[in-house]
């Protein structure tokens, strides 16, 4: 009996070996076609060398494993608790996301997308348009000033940047633009959240969409980069359209609790009519 478990869990291990080995055939012939392109456009050989210490560094963490490919099979609540189970050390680590709700947390770790960056490394230029916002998962990042020398602050994981420009904060005097140059000290791995997704997430949590807008504000007031004017107008123009919005909603719930009455009073109307023609026809 116990010969044939070992048989079968021999089976298992030989199996994991010969995908790993797999893996490792695959990953090479994707960087030797790398290297035969790199070599054929003449990209020189510092870029040559930085691509091939890419993969070497991709292949130590990760063995090459292509998770969106393995994991798309599974339904997104699978995919979410494995998500959650993988990256949720890293998350805790964001102040903004620790005390959210399951269900956020849930779509947002569903949109989060790794990245890995080399030495050196631009992640975000001060004015470039803001498409997405990052969470340092490992690594460390430099925030440098436009000399591309002095460093204004140092990152490490937990860290979050980049969202001033995407959550389009009223007032913000530079627009979607970048406010800030980050740069990869050494190899990075961070996690990209689109600007779409985030909004559409944060759609149904007001409270963690102000949390994050205040923490913009917060880095734009820093800078002197907030239209405080502007902004509180704005403010007041939402306030308004959600009183406006509340109010429309009472209504049609009024609304709708008189139709049900006058339907129900019709129904009950109709019926006596018909009662009443039964009689009628009897006689």
């Amino acid at each position: 009996m116990f010969g044939g478990a070992l048989t079968a869990e021999q089976g298992n291990i030989g199996s994991m070996i010969s995908n790993m080995n797999v893996a490792r055939v695959d990953f090479q012939n994707r960087m030797d076609g790398v290297k035969q392109y790199m070599a054929f456009r003449k990209v020189g050989r510092e870029l040559e060398a930085r691509v091939i210490r890419w993969f070497a560094y991709t292949w130590a963490e990760s063995g090459a494993l292509d998770e969106e490919r393995v994991l798309s099979a599974l339904p997104d609540k699978l995919k979410a608790e494995i998500a959650i189970r993988v990256h949720l050390d890293t998350l805790r680590k964001v102040r903004i996301f620790q005390d959210c709700e399951p269900g956020l947390l849930e779509a947002l770790v569903l949109k989060l997308r790794l990245q890995v960056f080399s030495p050196g490394d631009y992640i975000c230029r001060k004015g470039d348009v803001g498409k997405e916002m990052y969470i340092v998962k490992r690594g460390r990042l430099q925030v440098v000033a436009d000399d591309g020398v002095t460093v204004l602050a140092t990152l490490g994981a937990g860290s979050v940047f980049g969202e001033v420009s995407v959550l389009d904060i009223a007032g913000n005097r530079t627009g979607n633009r970048r406010t800030a140059n980050v740069r990869s000290l050494g190899y990075s791995d961070l996690f990209c959240l689109a600007k779409d997704d985030l909004l559409v997430a944060l759609a149904d949590y007001p409270e963690a969409r102000a949390t994050l807008i205040e923490r913009g504000c917060q880095l734009l007031r820093k800078d002197g980069l907030l239209d405080e004017e502007q902004f509180l107008k704005a403010r007041e123009t939402q306030d308004s359209m959600a009183d406006s919005i509340r109010r429309l909603e009472g209504m049609m719930e009024t609304l709708q609790k008189r139709l049900a009455r006058l339907l129900g009073e019709f129904t009950a109307s109709q019926a006596k009519l018909k009662q009443r023609l039964t009689k009628v026809e009897t006689r």
